[in-house]
């Protein structure tokens, strides 16, 4: 009933796929500290509009402890907190789009929403600048020896 086929010619080797490569942007202390407070109040905005929806949203507070251990493992290789960066994975952007969402959409503060776009826009202009990142004990950092990208100045973030 069933007739294989013995003469059947083997199956070309498919190519193998490297893993994608992951797209750092640098962020200054004062950007990061504009990132946390817009993290944070997406997550009130969120939590006070759609109360059963809290539990899905702990991966934000965990990608700011994450930064504020890069910040730990950068301020080793950098004494200046005026020089020093911290890397932030492109994946992570979107974590800050939702956050700016949330505030958008259960009316939080405007001026935070307002912030979080600047962020966005800055960080969207940082990604085509690439830098080699290096890992001290597991955390992502940028290498202090390899030269810095131009960063275009922006106005200072106003602290809320």
């Amino acid at each position: 009933m069933f007739f294989r086929r013995t003469n059947r010619a083997p199956r070309p080797a498919q190519p193998r796929h490297d893993f994608p490569r992951v797209e750092y942007i640098p962020m200054s202390l004062t950007e990061l500290q504009a990132f946390e407070q817009v993290m944070v109040h997406g997550d009130a905005c969120l939590r006070r509009g759609r109360p059963d929806l809290t539990s899905l949203h702990n991966r934000s507070m965990e990608l700011i402890g994450t930064l504020c251990r890069s910040v730990g493992a950068a301020s080793v290789h950098q004494a200046d907190p005026e020089k020093v960066r911290i890397p932030i994975q492109k994946g992570d952007l979107f974590w800050l789009e939702s956050a700016i969402r949330d505030i958008e959409q259960y009316r939080g503060d405007s001026h935070l929403a307002h912030q979080g776009r600047q962020l966005l826009n800055r960080f969207n202009a940082l990604l085509g600048q690439q830098r080699a990142v290096i890992h001290a004990g597991g955390t992502p950092m940028f290498d202090p020896d390899a030269p810095a990208p131009v960063i275009v100045d922006a106005p200072q973030l106003p602290a809320y």
